[in-house]
């Protein structure tokens, strides 16, 4: 079966003999849609396939980080995605009832110097759009069953669609990644202790400021609140260190009652979505396969303390845009590939970090935490320090930066 690839159609002539596509993306989740859609700008045939029937309807991930929005400007999706989120530019530390300090982001050197809370629904509505637009087909229902590789191409067999032909094969299908498996590669790391716990909450008369974001450390465990992109609204996040307590309910009402144990109080008028979930630090190991990329989660997952998950599988994203286009065969990523995996690295040291810091069982630890902290915190190099380390690694600009939104 030949794949209608719309817009990138006209890139035939490159594309081999016997080749129905140049790209099969797949997953249509934020990573796996902004892939599709600047791969498809830059000219090349892209066909989506996803196992899920339909699109997220779910905040999810949330948080959009300065050097990942610096990323996506020169594609113009940096400030298509403004009108949907807020801005966000402090972050609050609390231990123990007390304030240990705060840092501003706003100085940070960048022309995005905040978070930008945007609900994942949203983003993947955006991405889809403009996908649409750019030629992209989204095959859904379609989960991956197998992938056969050779010297000229890759052969995709899925759900509900006769086997697809393509250069290349970008896995951006998640954590529990079908094409990881299937690739054989090895997903290397841990599993943190504990169980984590969120609610998006409508509330009302919050204790602490709305507007910020607010880490709060304790003998009970971490809570984190998050300001969300509706006024009133709030994102709840709780780590229980040994898991939820028999009979214990994870109702928005236990929630807010927990987190009131914990320093933060509201009244809640409104709960949107909840999610209980065990986290990991994994990377993907180097793996025998030339031709199937791996990006995002189904690459590399991390904490969700400082929210950096996905902004480090959207940079994978534009990264691999600007780099497969102009590659001639697997040798020609390899620069590609190192750059993203030290990207993967520093994230997971620094959000390991952060996730051993916060979590931390012993009060004489939490003890020295909390000293060493509030240290860092006095000193503008180390408010400098901890609101780059929220940003991301700094950008080096690229031949074609001043494309934008076509």
């Amino acid at each position: 079966m030949a794949v209608d690839a719309g817009a990138g159609a006209d890139v035939d002539a490159g594309r081999g003999a016997g080749l129905d596509v140049d790209v099969v993306v797949v997953g249509a989740g934020p990573v796996g849609l902004s892939a599709a859609l600047l791969l498809a700008r830059a000219g090349l045939g892209v066909v989506v396939l996803e196992r899920r029937p339909g699109p997220v309807t779910e905040s999810r991930a949330t948080d959009l980080h300065a050097r990942t929005l610096e990323a996506l400007a020169p594609s113009g999706l940096a400030e298509s995605l403004h009108p949907l989120g807020r801005r966000v530019d402090t972050v609050e530390m609390w231990s123990r009832g007390r304030r240990l300090g705060g840092f501003d982001l706003s100085r940070l050197r960048s022309p995005y110097p905040y978070i930008l809370t945007v609900p994942q629904c949203a983003t993947e509505g955006l991405l889809a759009a403009e996908a649409e637009r750019a030629g992209v087909r989204v095959h859904r229902s379609a989960a991956v069953s197998s992938v056969h590789e050779d010297a000229e191409g890759v052969t995709v067999r899925s759900d509900a669609l006769e086997p697809l032909r393509a250069r290349w094969v970008v896995a951006a299908d998640g954590a529990a990644s079908t094409l990881r498996a299937l690739s054989g590669t090895p997903f290397r790391g841990r599993t943190y202790a504990g169980t984590w716990q969120l609610a998006d909450l409508r509330v009302e008369d919050p204790s602490l400021d709305p507007a910020r974001v607010h880490m709060v450390g304790g003998p009970r465990g971490l809570l984190v609140v998050l300001p969300m992109h509706l006024d009133g609204w709030a994102r709840v996040v709780l780590h229980l260190p040994d898991g939820p307590a028999p009979g214990a309910s994870d109702t928005p009402a236990a929630l807010a009652a927990e987190a009131a144990a914990r320093g933060w109080t509201a009244a809640v008028r409104e709960c949107r979505w909840t999610s209980t979930f065990r986290t990991q630090r994994r990377l993907a190991a180097d793996h025998g396969s030339r031709r199937v990329l791996l990006i995002g989660d189904a690459a590399h997952v991390c904490s969700p303390v400082g929210g950096q998950g996905l902004n480090l599988g959207l940079r994978d994203a534009v990264s691999l845009a600007a780099a497969l286009p102009r590659a001639a065969d697997a040798e020609g990523l390899a620069a590609w590939r190192r750059a993203r995996r030290a990207d993967a690295l520093g994230v997971l040291a620094r959000t390991d970090l952060a996730t051993r810091a916060w979590t931390l069982r012993s009060t004489p630890a939490r003890a020295v935490r909390d000293t060493a902290l509030r240290g860092v915190l006095t000193t503008p190099a180390g408010r400098r320090l901890l609101a780059e380390s929220v940003a991301g690694p700094r950008r080096k600009p690229r031949d074609g930066d001043r494309r934008t939104l076509g």
